[in-house]
């Protein structure tokens, strides 16, 4: 009997020895510490979503994981990421690889790809350097959109005076021209019945002194000067038909009409510009450029309000709410005051709290509204260096607190507080949102609280 016992404990002793064993072997396996590797090294300004432990990828392959991030020194520096690469993968991993941030799945959990090198660059030696592209960032994208329309609506009022002036100094000279045409054709008659008169004049003198009248007649009375003087007024009579030739053909050429006709078309095509300038400004304007790039961001926005429920309802599903109930919240926009501050949130995180004053973090602008102040940034980054050292795997709450004023005054003053904190940090250090939460809290003191849950 006590054999039996002995030897039926030995056998559980020895398959739980065999199992550990197992899922030694495979947990290693998963994340190759018992595969020969190499290791490389790559150059992020922003690393969203990529942490300790993420998955890194060579040509779409599960190749090894990240090992470790380098928080930069100074703003303008980039993370530096260190990871382990398969040695079965190194052949196609050249120096001209080039890394990148993916999205894996619906749930969007990330991780590094590397390209395939081309056959013409050297092999990626180990601890080597690989070149890497920025991730794409949806926010960027409409950001650079507005940027774009906000372009277009200055070009459009920078060139709009000018056209307008341009075709206004058209139309003036065209009146212009149309009112010179019509004042020159009496004096251009005027002209020629001053001719007639003078030839009139000219050939009653040169009766008289043929005539030999007065001192000129006797002067010219010989038959040369007299020949003379009539090829002189025979020239100016020709002169005269010549000019009368001139004038009604102008009178009966089309040119009148023809630069009437050109001021009616620069007239028209004015109110076209005039009309388009007018129908692209507008917001309302339909078939409008303005009206369809609204119509594309109320799309864009409805496709992600779309996806965002859809990715909610996975988190609650069976397959996938573990997940998110190992880290502690489903999602910290919606996270409520009461929830916040119940034991179960943040169960199993170490917390490392940091409190700043109000008077430390806030300056009061012309309009009466706390605005973070250069000093408060210098707190903040202060803030940040010390919470980048712990592990980031847990939310960073930011708490705003305020005892100014009814209960409603302090909840929204605490949260226009938080909100301000939360924006910065984001942007500066280039930090999760989904991890990043708010927090409005009553208390008797003002001032901004920042805790950072980890493991």
């Amino acid at each position: 009997m006590e054999t039996t016992k002995k030897l039926i404990v030995g056998i559980f002793v020895g398959a739980c020895l065999l199992l550990f064993g197992i899922g030694l072997f495979l947990i290693g396996n998963n994340i190759q510490l018992f595969t020969k590797s190499f290791d490389a090294y790559t150059d992020f300004a922003k690393i969203t979503g990529i942490q300790n432990g993420s998955k890194v990828r060579v040509a779409g392959m599960d190749a090894g994981t990240v090992t470790r991030i380098d928080v930069p020194a100074r703003p303008e520096d980039k993370f530096r990421v260190h990871l382990r690469i398969v040695e079965k993968l190194h052949p196609i991993v050249r120096q001209d690889s080039i890394a990148s941030i993916q999205t894996d799945g619906l749930l969007g959990n990330k991780f590094l790809q590397i390209d395939a090198g081309t056959s013409s660059a050297q092999l990626a030696q180990n601890g080597a350097r690989l070149p890497s592209t920025e991730p794409f960032d949806w926010g960027d994208l409409i950001d650079q959109v507005n940027g774009v329309v906000k372009k277009v609506n200055v070009i459009l009022e920078e060139v709009k005076a000018p056209v307008l002036l341009a075709v206004a100094q058209i139309e003036a000279a065209a009146h212009s021209a149309d009112k010179l045409i019509k004042h020159a054709t009496p004096e251009v008659n005027g002209i020629l019945a001053s001719a007639n008169k003078i030839s009139a004049n000219l050939n009653e003198i040169i009766d008289g002194v043929q005539e030999g009248q007065g001192a000129v007649g006797a002067l010219f009375k010989d038959k040369e000067m007299a020949a003379s003087l009539h090829r002189s007024v025979d020239n100016v009579q020709e002169a005269t038909v010549d000019v009368k030739k001139v004038v009604k053909k102008v009178e009966d050429s089309d040119i009148v009409p023809e630069v009437q006709k050109a001021v009616k078309n620069l007239q028209h095509i004015t109110a076209q510009v005039k009309d388009a300038v007018e129908k692209f400004q507008s917001d309302a304007g339909e078939g409008g450029v303005g009206e369809n790039l609204q119509r594309t961001l109320a799309d864009a926005h409805e496709a992600m309000s779309d996806l965002s429920d859809n990715t909610e309802a996975l988190k609650h599903n069976f397959f996938f709410r573990g997940f998110f109930k190992r880290r502690g919240f489903y999602d910290l926009g919606a996270l409520t005051a009461p929830e916040y501050q119940k034991p179960s949130f943040g169960k199993g995180f170490k917390k490392h709290p940091i409190w700043l004053t109000t008077t430390e973090l806030f300056q009061t602008d012309a309009k009466g509204l706390e605005t973070l102040s250069p000093a408060g940034k210098t707190k903040l980054d202060a803030a940040m260096t010390e919470i980048l050292q712990l592990p980031r795997n847990g939310p960073l709450m930011i708490e705003g607190y305020s005892g100014t004023g009814v209960p409603s005054q302090q909840y929204l003053t605490g949260r226009r507080r938080a909100a301000r904190v939360q924006m910065y940090l984001i942007e500066r250090f280039h930090l999760r949102p989904a991890y990043v939460g708010i927090i409005a809290l009553s208390a008797a003191k003002e001032g901004v609280g920042i805790v950072s849950y980890y493991k």
